[in-house]
């Protein structure tokens, strides 16, 4: 027998379960993955997690009394876990695996082969899928997987475009709960922000949060900088990667009115304290969370069509969307909303209502629930 091989008699009969049994794995967890978690758990689900030994939620689960247990896996391919998933999914009667980063979904199809259970795997990102790619189809383009819960139709179209089954396809927006954001105080966060960086009282805070690669379109943001009046100030919030941006930052007219803050833990709190939050990106936006943080608190976007970032922002209601590296509509899109305060609260307004209304963990819930319901009553069950 080959190392890789998973070999175990064939799974006992069991009698249908009122409600889907299902084993989410969701790595260190995120909190809008760990309330959907609950939330399922409330719904009716008979749902179990599995998170790494780090998670600083493993407490908040146990006490909704969603069944915890650890994994800590090592790669895509990690046999010895994989067993201990697949005695798992035998021992427990698991009727679905659900994993919700490459590792777990890898891990759940090499420990599903054989037995009946139904695979989810969930895509977050664009790009890197392709059926030129030997490495997709112990992933995304394994024929054991079941559903495919894309983040985005921007993320479904790149996966049906790269070889996955638009059958197996499903959008479900990752929602949010606008009471996660009622202790953040953007007055105080402002003042703290203008305190620790010199920035005048009265200046107009843009700016945005990312790891600053190429990608992410920074440069775009302090090139439009250059066009606009004195009193505006930019906020680059995460790591910075990419070396043009200092050397931007530097021109003289600039370098008192960008503000690099390196990585934060409180980056949501930061980004509530903006005048306008940005996303001029390049590609491979699936659904930008440091969007959806800013809009929740009430900060318009100014995006660009990369992704699923128009699926967030509505032109001209919630914020403006741009195409991609137009820097005239950039300056002129930052100009209007920093001429016009009352526009900008309008639309920051109009940004949390649609957060509140489209965006909302309840509606991300009652769509999964229903996916694991539709899929455990599916006919058809096979092994593979």
């Amino acid at each position: 027998m080959s190392e890789t091989t998973i070999k175990d008699p064939p799974s006992p009969q069991t009698s249908p379960q009122a409600e889907p049994k299902v084993l989410i794995a969701a790595g260190d967890g995120h909190i809008t993955e760990i309330e959907m978690i609950i939330g399922l758990q409330r719904a009716g689900i008979d749902i179990h997690t599995a998170l790494e030994s780090t998670s600083p939620h493993i407490d908040r689960l146990s006490d909704s009394g969603v069944p915890v247990r650890t994994l800590d896996l090592r790669s895509n391919a990690d046999m010895r876990n994989a067993r201990r998933i697949r005695q798992w999914i035998r021992a427990e009667n698991f009727g679905i695996v659900h994993g919700l980063a490459n590792r777990q979904v890898a891990n759940f199809i090499w420990a599903s082969y054989g037995l009946r259970n139904k695979v989810i795997a969930y895509r977050g990102a664009i790009g890197h899928v392709s059926r030129w790619d030997p490495t997709c189809y112990i992933k995304w383009l394994n024929p054991r997987i079941d559903r495919v819960i894309c983040v985005s139709k921007a993320v479904e179209r790149d996966l049906a475009n790269n070889g996955v089954n638009p059958d197996k396809l499903v959008t479900i927006y990752k929602g949010h709960d606008l009471s996660w954001y009622d202790a953040l105080d953007p007055v105080a966060a402002r003042h703290a922000i203008n305190e620790e960086f010199a920035i005048p009282d009265d200046a107009v805070l843009v700016g945005m949060a990312a790891n600053m690669r190429p990608v992410k379109g920074a440069d775009l943001l302090l090139q439009a900088m250059y066009q606009l009046p004195d009193n505006v100030h930019a906020l680059l919030i995460g790591e910075q990667r990419d070396p043009r941006l200092e050397t931007l930052a530097a021109d003289p007219r600039l370098h008192h009115r960008v503000h690099f803050t390196g990585f934060r833990q409180d980056a949501p709190r930061l980004i509530g304290a903006l005048d306008i939050n940005t996303a001029p990106s390049r590609g491979r936006e699936g659904l930008t969370k440091t969007v959806i943080e800013g809009m929740a608190q009430g900060v318009p976007a100014v995006v660009s069509t990369a992704g699923g970032l128009p699926e967030l922002v509505e032109d001209g209601e919630t914020g403006y969307v741009i195409d991609i590296d137009d820097l005239p509509a950039m300056v002129h899109r930052l100009k209007a909303l920093i001429d016009n305060p009352g526009q900008r609260e309008g639309m920051g307004r109009e940004a949390r209502h649609r957060i509140g209304e489209r965006f909302d963990v309840k509606t991300t819930i009652q769509s999964t629930a229903e996916l694991y319901r539709d899929l455990s009553s599916a006919r058809g069950d096979r092994v593979a």
